[in-house]
Order: structure tokens, then C-alpha cells, then sequence
């Protein structure tokens, strides 16, 4: 991976949520690049600290786009229903007019 570029983040998330995000990453990137041997007991645990803590937002980045993804599949199933509703509202008129027409 090269570093300094990334493609543009644009999933919807808010200016704050890219900058936050963008600054995980770059965190994330920077804690990879260094060289685990030598590392102090005392080094690892700072490290191990810092996963979790990185850890933690990373899911809560998550539990967000989750709600979110859930609030958009409700939009869209009840889209869907409403067309079905609306289609078979359409059938029945069109039916009943060719029946009118008939007699």
C-alpha cells in the first residue's frame, strides 16, 4: 500500500466522521510501521493499549453504520411494499375500467 494516498472516504459519513476516520487510519498505518523487536514488556503493553483503544472506536464506527445501513434497508423494504400496494391498486382500476367498457 502507498503511503499518503488514499482514495477519498464517501460512504455517506458526515465531515467530522471522514476526519475521525482518516485519523484512525493514518494512526493505524503509523503503529504498523514500526519495528516490534527490542520492544520493552512495557512497550507492548502501551501498544496492546492502544489496539484496544482503536479497537473500541473502530466498533463503534461500526454500531453507527450498522444503525444506519438498518434505517436505510427499512426505507427501501417499505418502499418496495408501498410500490406492490400501489401496482395492485393499478391492476384493479385498469381491470375494472376494460370490465366497464365491456357491458
Amino acid at each position: 500500500m502507498t503511503d499518503g494516498i488514499r482514495p477519498d472516504i464517501n460512504i455517506g459519513l458526515s465531515p467530522a466522521e471522514k476526519n475521525d476516520l482518516e485519523k484512525l487510519i493514518g494512526e493505524f498505518s503509523a503503529g504498523q510501521n514500526k519495528d516490534p523487536s527490542g520492544s520493552s514488556v512495557e512497550d507492548i503493553q502501551k501498544q496492546l493499549a492502544a489496539m484496544k483503544k482503536l479497537l473500541a472506536r473502530h466498533g463503534e464506527m461500526l454500531m453507527k453504520f450498522d444503525s444506519r445501513m438498518k434505517a436505510f434497508y427499512e426505507i427501501i423494504r417499505l418502499t418496495h411494499e408501498k410500490t406492490e400496494i400501489m401496482n395492485d391498486r393499478i391492476t384493479t382500476v385498469i381491470e375494472t375500467i376494460q370490465r366497464a367498457d365491456e357491458n
